[in-house]
């Protein structure tokens, strides 16, 4: 390896730290924290109304929003930790696609406090799968990354019985129908009796229609599942006004 090579690696893994900037705005930081004073004050956590069902964010209490109402059917009960707005898309961006994953450890920490505060009770930590073409191509599955970390601090097994066996388009720009299209026939249990009249508490980074949630769990439930709960970094507020 050229010597110029090993002392940015050296660099890299023993003298960065993330947290000496913030996470947000990229001002210097010393504190414990990997924002800013006023970046971290900022953080739109999903603490006010919300639906009762799904776990967005709603501008009054309801038991059933617009994006969940007969549509999260297998999903028994969501709950997200910030809404999907200021930073937050930027940071789950980061750690999606640039590797940032110094960030599992924060996000992991709130998704764990948020199981704990709605006592799921689980039997098994699971997380949205990726196929190998794609895993190989990004290198790791920020999904599982934050199953490990919720399955480390609570002590709930995670759950690895569940793979994605097609390629799909990307979601994002999909409406809910060709989103739930695109992911008939990409999912498959292949560990059915361990989770048979179990229940699982499944892990991603944001919630929008539901859609990849909805076809795990339905995979889920129809393998003998008892229950499926979801928690999220993040929800996007419902789609439409109710």
């Amino acid at each position: 390896m050229p010597i110029r090579e090993r002392i940015k690696k050296f660099f890299s893994a023993f003298l960065f730290n993330p947290k000496w900037k913030c996470s947000v705005c990229g001002v210097e930081n010393f504190s414990d924290s990997i924002f800013c004073e006023k970046c971290e004050s900022e953080l739109p956590f999903n603490d006010g109304y919300i639906c009762a069902h799904c776990g967005r964010k709603t501008i009054a209490a309801t038991e059933f929003c617009s994006t969940c109402a007969e549509k999260m059917t297998a999903i028994d009960r969501a709950r997200s930790v910030f809404v999907y707005e200021k930073s937050i898309p930027k940071l789950i961006m980061g750690l999606k696609y640039f590797n940032q994953r110094y960030l599992v450890n924060y996000f992991g920490e709130k998704l764990a406090n948020l199981y704990l505060q709605n006592y799921f009770g689980a039997d098994f930590i699971g997380y949205i799968p990726m196929t190998e073409k794609a895993l190989s191509k990004r290198g790791y599955n920020q999904s599982r990354l934050l199953a490990e970390e919720v399955s480390k601090i609570t002590s709930v097994p995670l759950y690895d019985g569940i793979e994605k066996v097609k390629e799909t388009k990307r979601q994002a720009k999909l409406n809910r129908q060709e989103r739930l299209k695109n992911l008939e026939g990409a999912f498959r249990v292949f560990e059915r009796a361990k989770i048979k009249d179990k229940e699982i508490v499944l892990i991603d980074d944001v919630s929008t229609t539901g859609a990849t949630a909805q076809a795990v769990a339905d995979k889920l439930k129809r393998a003998g599942a008892k229950r499926v709960y979801l928690i999220t970094v993040a929800s996007t507020p419902p789609f439409e006004k109710y």
